[in-house]
């Protein structure tokens, strides 16, 4: 991982105080006995049980510091606390979460529990908060824990990443935090209007060229009947466009290594220009709708659901949007996702994001049973993923606990919401699905994923006559998915992920002034040459400070 960041003295030296006094946070972790259950040889180790489901003899309890939870789906009598998902935990290994706080901000929350001397044992963290709790010694090293406790389950989707993911939170060599995954291949997708295509007698893009060529002919022969067929619609920052940009090797947004070694920053790259000059041909053309930058994202989705554009990038999952509504209104829409445009080499490229997804999970250093934490963790995701039979037959055994919307379980009840996958679940979702369907037999997939078999099926029967949300899950499950793992992607790492110092302070002004450059270019309100100008001042108001924190 990148040197950490290190925080202003005045905290700096509060944080340090707090790291002295070892204040917990009220659990009554203390009494664990360190025994293993019945039904295996606990390995211990100065009355550490790391088995990944050793039971302990007394309960082990722990504090957490929780987002707020606005949905209550759990049945009558349930809480956060107290639900089928936590009750599966603590009939396995004998550990028992119990909330310190929720909080909307846990930014803001955090930053004053830690100058309070009152952290809980669990945070789940951003990378700033990750690095200033790392620089303070405030967290354990859970290198040991993960080694010897993690289930194969969550080890399994940890090393589907590679060095990738566990790389962002080592430090000096120690795994100083647990990340909720980012999957792969969530990039942007052309979705196309099947039975457009097919009406006007072309057929599906593959180059740039294919691209702008089809939406021309679908606004010209106003294949709508509306007389208000339209281009593109774009999101109001244009970075729903990156498939364009990638064409000219442009990856605005995004950190990335060139030649040398070094890591730059897409957005102020010299292949930036070519790409702002083509978007803003075609937005002077009207194949992008001219209103973007004003409408809401309510009004771009209406010109799809409407049938007034056939046409748009988004990932794969564009069926749980409410674009999946456009068959109530156009019954006979055919929508197929395609990997265009490529680039010379056929290729069609996206930069990973970030493998860290929605946070960290960090252990207060003065905590005596971190392995408790894992141990959670384990059980928590064969829960939710249905991984183990003991899982799986728990849930069946409990018919009547279920969230009461019916809906699979998320992640939010659990004892610590976190939610790992697999780098390439995309995939094997995506054949776990076919293999099940020609099978006839959804018992060969995990429980999880018979929703969208279900759906997959009941499309093939019905077409759009299924209601909108089982289309959505075809859409999503059967189209997105497979698309999104089409031969011809090549993704490209990321060259940084994190946050600098200088990042805190000056990124916000930088990224304002990058989207209203690009802004002004594509819909003509400025000449190209201003990109220029643009790079010059990024560069000397910041960029430069930043690039040198970052290459060290």
């Amino acid at each position: 991982m990148k040197k950490k960041w290190k925080l202003a003295l005045a905290l700096s030296i509060c944080l340090s105080m707090l790291a002295v006094s070892g204040c917990g946070g009220g659990s009554n972790s203390g009494n664990a006995s360190g025994g293993s259950t019945s039904g295996g040889n606990a390995s211990t180790d100065s009355g550490v049980n790391y088995e990944p489901y050793g039971k302990y003899d007394e309960t082990v309890e722990f504090t957490i510091g929780r987002h707020t939870n606005h949905v209550n789906n759990l049945p009558e009598g349930d809480t956060i606390e107290n639900n089928l998902a936590t009750r599966y935990v603590e009939s396995r290994v004998n550990v028992r979460a119990k909330v310190a706080w929720e909080t909307d901000d846990m930014k803001q929350k955090l930053s004053l529990s830690m100058t309070t001397s009152d952290l809980p044992d669990v945070m789940l963290v951003d990378r700033e908060l990750f690095n200033q709790l790392v620089d303070n010694d405030l967290i354990a090293d859970m290198t040991e824990v993960y080694e010897k406790t993690a289930s194969s389950g969550v080890k399994e989707f940890y090393s589907s990443y590679g060095d990738l993911l566990l790389d962002q939170v080592t430090v000096d060599g120690k795994i100083m935090g647990l990340p909720m995954t980012n999957i792969g291949n969530q990039h942007q997708l052309l979705w196309v209007r099947k039975d457009w295509v097919d009406k006007v007698g072309a057929e599906l893009p593959k180059t740039l060229d294919d691209v702008w060529n089809l939406a021309r002919t679908f606004i010209e022969k106003d294949v709508s009947g509306t007389g208000e067929t339209g281009g593109f619609v774009m999101d109001q920052n244009a970075m729903n466009f990156s498939p364009v940009f990638a064409v000219y090797n442009a990856f605005p947004t995004q950190w990335i290594t060139n030649e040398e070694g070094k890591v730059v920053y897409g957005s102020v790259q010299p292949e930036m220009k070519e790409a702002l000059q083509d978007l803003s041909d075609r937005y002077k053309e009207g194949l992008i709708d001219k209103q973007f930058v004003i409408r809401s994202n309510e009004e771009k989705e209406a010109l799809v659901i409407d049938g007034k554009v056939g046409m748009l990038f988004n990932p794969w999952w564009i069926g749980y949007t409410n674009y999946k509504d456009s068959i109530k209104q156009t019954p006979e829409a055919e929508w197929v996702a395609v990997s265009a445009p490529v680039d010379d080499n056929g290729k069609f490229k996206t930069i990973r994001q970030d493998p860290v997804g929605g946070g960290i999970v960090v252990v207060k250093k003065s905590y005596p049973h971190p392995e408790a934490i894992m141990k959670s963790i384990n059980l928590t995701t064969d829960f939710l993923y249905s991984l183990t039979d003991d899982a799986v037959n728990y849930k069946k055994e409990h018919p009547d606990e279920l969230l009461t919307d019916n809906s699979r379980w998320n992640n939010d009840p659990t004892q610590i919401p976190m939610q790992v996958d697999y780098n390439d679940v995309l995939k094997r979702y995506y054949e776990d699905i076919i293999k099940a369907d020609e099978a006839g037999d959804e018992s060969i997939i995990q429980a999880d994923r018979i929703v969208s078999l279900r759906a997959y099926q009941e499309f093939k029967e019905k077409g759009n006559d299924v209601d909108v949300n089982t289309y959505g899950e075809y859409i999503s499950r059967i189209e997105g998915q497979r698309e999104a793992n089409n031969p011809n992607l090549e993704v490209i790492l990321g060259g940084f992920y994190g946050t600098t110092e200088t990042m805190k302070l000056k990124w916000a002004n930088l990224e304002k002034m990058e989207e209203e450059t690009i802004l002004k270019i594509i819909m003509g309100e400025a000449p190209i040459s201003e990109f220029d100008k643009f790079v010059e001042t990024w560069h000397r108001t910041g960029g430069d400070e930043i690039l040198a924190e970052i290459n060290g």
